[in-house]
Formats: structure tokens, C-alpha cells, sequence
């Protein structure tokens, strides 16, 4: 099967280069996931006292995200240029997800996949939106682009599961698909249950003003963003497209 964005019956020799989907889709998951721990290495090196200092005072070991990305330099630039490099090719991936998902899902449920795919570009959307926004500077609208973020993320997941689980137009399923799928619903479980873990490390600290316990708030945060991008990275199970070719006419996948 081949298509182009916009359609064009383009020759595969006419193209300029092409890139293997595959290396599309870890170098898209990657580069936020280095940049998060470079910026964390870099803050817990360089800004260690600041970054895990509280309105209370207690010892930390572990900085926050929004600490480790927004407040300090040189980790607030690595942050914004790996967010702002990977997201043209981070929307890409999703159209190339939603036509998969349209093929492989019953007719019936296309809403679904439709939501699904609304979530998931919602979702970018707040990333953009709350790297743009810092807490430190624009902490209101880095709170609501964080709060959308963390809702269409985990709801986008449990839709892409659920869809890939019960609506299938086939019931039977490859080794490679059974093995996205577990994947998947491991990484979702993971997301909610360190999410919640977050929430309640935070309302303690912020009650109880315990030693170390916002450090593991952080690290519930670290966790959260870590099976955000185990879910993602699944994709290259899912996509049977070899490469992306890109030519005079526009953008040919195969």
C-alpha cells in the first residue's frame, strides 16, 4: 500500500531521502525522554539547595519536573528545544496512528478512535503549552495546560487500549500485536497508579511537611512521565509502514 500526504501516485526512486518509521518513532520518544534526564542530572548537580527547597523547609533528595525543566538554565532551553524539535514529528505520528487505528477497529466504534485521536493532540497541545508556560512565570496557565495534559494522557491510553483489546475487526491477533498490547495496558496501569502516588505525596507534603516526602512526589512524577513514554514508544509495534518518503510532491509513507 502506498499513500502521500497530500495523496500523489509519487515513484519511490523520486524522493530526496527516507527514514525508517521505526527510527522516526524512537528518535520522536527519545529526545524528550534524554532531555527530561539530562535536565534532572544537570539540577540535581548544579541547582541541588534551590530545586528541593520547600515552603516547609524539610531536607529532599529528588526535584520536581517542573523544577528540573522550567526553573533553572541551561535546563530550560535543553527542555524547550527538545519539546518544540519533536513535536512536528511527534503530529506526524499521530495521523500515521489514526490511520492504522481506522483500519484495524470496527466500523462501529470509529468514534472512539476519533476521540482517541482528539485526546492524543490535545495532549501535545498542553505539553507545548506547559513547557512554553513555566510554573515559575505563568504558574496558572501551567497549571491548567498540566491538569489537561495528565487527563487526556491517561484517557487517550485507556481508549487506545480498550480499542485495541475488544474492537478489533479480526479477534485473532499477531505475536508482535499481543505484545503492544500488554505493553500498553502495563504502561497505562503504571501511569495511573504513579500518578495517584504523586497526588498523594503532594497533598501529604503540603500537610504534614514530612522530610523526603516531596522527593518521593518527584519521583512519582518521574515515573509518570517514564510510562507516558513506554506507552508511546509501543507505536513501533503497531505501524506496519517500512518508511517515510520525503519528496518534491509531499510526504509518501510506504
Amino acid at each position: 500500500m502506498y499513500l502521500t500526504l497530500p495523496l500523489h501516485n509519487v515513484p519511490k526512486k523520486k524522493y530526496f531521502f527516507k527514514i525508517p518509521v521505526t527510527k522516526l518513532c524512537f528518535f520522536t520518544v527519545s529526545l524528550p525522554l534524554l532531555a527530561f534526564f539530562v535536565c534532572v542530572i544537570i539540577t540535581m548537580y548544579k541547582d541541588f539547595e534551590n530545586a528541593n527547597n520547600t515552603h516547609c523547609k524539610v531536607p529532599n533528595v529528588f526535584p520536581s519536573i517542573s523544577a528540573s525543566i522550567g526553573n533553572y538554565e541551561p535546563q530550560n532551553t535543553i527542555w524547550k528545544v527538545a519539546i518544540y524539535v519533536h513535536a512536528p514529528f511527534r503530529f506526524f505520528i499521530i495521523y500515521l496512528r489514526g490511520q492504522h487505528y481506522m483500519n484495524i477497529i470496527r466500523d462501529e466504534y470509529f468514534l472512539v478512535v476519533k476521540w482517541a485521536i482528539i485526546l492524543n493532540v490535545i495532549e501535545n497541545l498542553a505539553l507545548l503549552g506547559l513547557t512554553h508556560w513555566t510554573s515559575s512565570l505563568y504558574y496558572p496557565y501551567h497549571e491548567v495546560c498540566f491538569k489537561t495534559f495528565i487527563g487526556t494522557s491517561i484517557f487517550y491510553m485507556f481508549f487506545t487500549c480498550m480499542m485495541l483489546t475488544k474492537y478489533r475487526r479480526r479477534p485473532n491477533i499477531t505475536s508482535i500485536e499481543l505484545i503492544s498490547v500488554k505493553l500498553k495496558w502495563r504502561s497505562f496501569f503504571i501511569n495511573v497508579g504513579s500518578f495517584a502516588f504523586a497526588a498523594y505525596f503532594f497533598l501529604r507534603h503540603n500537610k504534614l511537611c514530612e522530610p523526603y516526602v516531596y522527593s518521593m512526589f518527584g519521583f512519582s512524577e518521574y515515573v509518570v512521565v517514564i510510562s507516558n513514554v513506554a506507552f508511546h514508544l509501543t507505536t513501533v509495534y503497531d505501524l506496519q509502514i517500512e518508511y517515510v518518503y520525503f519528496t518534491s510532491k509531499g510526504i509518501a509513507i510506504e
